[in-house]
């Protein structure tokens, strides 16, 4: 693994685990079951979206590591 992929990769499962860290608060309160569980889809589809930017931005990182190779 590349020291370039390091840092998003750590700055993705920070940023996971804090969103979930912080969603457990509504998860301890007393409300309603149909708000806890759009809370679970909102926070299930931010994971998502992090896998998805993580994956992205990997893929920008290769090329763009490939491109440098060209260059000389």
């Amino acid at each position: 693994m590349r020291k370039t992929m390091i840092m998003p990769i750590v700055f993705s499962i920070v940023f996971v685990c804090a969103i979930g860290l912080y969603s457990l608060i509504f998860f301890l309160l007393h409300i309603p079951i149909f708000v806890k569980v759009i809370i679970a889809f909102v926070i299930i589809g931010i994971a998502i979206v992090m896998v998805y930017l993580l994956v992205q931005r990997n893929k920008e990182l290769k090329e763009e590591e490939e491109n440098d190779f060209s260059k000389y």
